[in-house]
């Protein structure tokens, strides 16, 4: 009975998953809200699943989403799109990631009276936005591909820098300030490498390809290079989310790039392996964010709120990024919709995990702050969204950001 319960619970999420969609067409409610609450109602609410019970495979499934969510964006960027989002991009993050930062950092130092290494070490964390929850919104949103493609390299990005700085931090408490310049060696290697490994197996795979599409049930093997691709750039210490991404974008341009194109008998996916892959990633997404909620605690009620209290107060310091750095460039609804946009997922969630296991003081503690930064965060997001669609919230965020009245998508 247990087992017939679990693939009816398995059924009944992805035709739910197909109705959050529809209703967030019509509604503007993104439909990861209503997964990551199913999450919550299923694990602390009723206790009748719980992380846990996935052992490993949790863990693992997490990274899927996120290799392969990477991935399939990335092979939509264009080298024209590509340039056209960097300039933007490198301001954005910057801006957002450093006061984001700032702004955890110390209200955690000021409210929960953390040292300031640790309230450091938690702004760190909280900064990267998340690409598994903007990627899908961005797109569920209808904004313009350049706003878009920026959000999404951000999310990207930002994912990256919070696991190394983070990472950089715990090494220089464990083995002295004295090693930073090393640390930041293998930073410039580790993401440097990343994109070496990923643009060089995107031109292999390209050829490849044709070879591939002879075998008899060719679909997994693009996914499964992925996966290849993203573990040995890891077990080799470079970043495995950027070869993932670097792969997707070489592999999406390969017919638009004279030297490879002229040279060499490359080939991108095709249509069909393209729907595949992005039916996979419906999948993962879908059952990504109820485990997200599964994963929320609310055993200690007091560190969750002051998450929530953080993620609260992310959007202070976002609207201002988004107001020096795209409120100028982009729509203003493009621009609205930008500054909603402080989720939090699998980065601060790994991060959250490392610090149990590394028995950081204080680690149980903060890793409560920062799955209710993550449950609240996607809350956050989602009711702003909503509120910029509105014709007064419209009007408030163009306010607020300086840009001129945007035309109002709902009444």
């Amino acid at each position: 009975m247990q087992l017939a319960a679990s693939i009816l619970l398995i059924g009944g999420l992805v035709f739910l998953a197909h109705l959050f969609e529809a209703v967030f067409s019509r509604t503007r409610i993104p439909d990861v809200l209503w997964l990551l609450l199913i999450g919550v109602v299923l694990g602390p609410v009723t206790h009748r699943l719980s992380p846990a019970k996935f052992g490993v495979v949790g863990p693992a499934f997490v990274s899927i989403t996120l290799v392969l969510i990477l991935f399939e964006s990335g092979l939509s960027l264009q080298w024209e799109r590509l340039r056209r989002a960097l300039p933007g991009t490198l301001a954005l993050s910057s801006a957002s990631f450093l006061g984001e930062a700032a702004v955890v950092a110390l209200a955690a130092w000021r409210l929960a009276r953390l040292p300031p290494f640790l309230a450091g070490l938690l702004g760190v964390i909280v900064a990267g936005n998340s690409p598994t929850v903007i990627v899908p919104l961005a797109k569920g949103l209808g904004m313009g591909t350049r706003t878009r493609d920026i959000l999404f390299l951000e999310s990207a990005f930002g994912d990256v820098v919070s696991i190394v700085l983070a990472l950089a931090l715990l090494d220089l408490q464990m083995n002295g300030w004295a090693r930073w310049p090393l640390t930041a060696l293998h930073f410039v290697l580790g993401f440097g490498g990343a994109l070496l490994l990923g643009a060089a197996a995107g031109v292999a795979w390209s050829l490849a390809l044709r070879k591939t599409r002879g075998l008899a049930n060719p679909m997994f093997t693009t996914p499964a290079f992925v996966f290849v691709v993203y573990g040995a750039a890891e077990l080799l210490r470079a970043n495995g989310a950027i070869a993932v991404l670097a792969l997707g974008i070489m592999l999406g341009n390969v017919e638009n790039t004279p030297l490879v194109r002229d040279s060499l008998p490359a080939v991108s996916l095709n249509r069909a392996e393209t729907v595949f892959l992005g039916e996979i990633v419906f999948l993962l997404k879908t059952f990504f964010f109820v485990y997200i909620g599964l994963s929320v605690q609310f055993a200690d009620l007091h560190w969750l709120l002051l998450g929530g209290l953080l993620a609260v107060l992310l959007v202070l310091p976002r609207m201002g990024a988004v107001r020096l750095t795209l409120a100028r460039t982009a729509p203003p609804r493009d621009a609205a919709l930008a500054a909603c946009m402080v989720p939090k997922g699998l980065a601060a969630a790994i991060l959250a995990e490392l610090l149990v296991q590394q028995q950081v003081p204080g680690a149980a503690a903060m890793q409560s702050v920062i799955y209710g930064a993550i449950f609240f965060g996607v809350l956050v997001t989602s009711a702003l969204v909503v509120f910029a669609g509105r014709r007064w919230g419209a009007r408030l965020f163009q306010r607020l950001l300086g840009t001129p009245a945007p035309a109002p998508t709902q009444t």
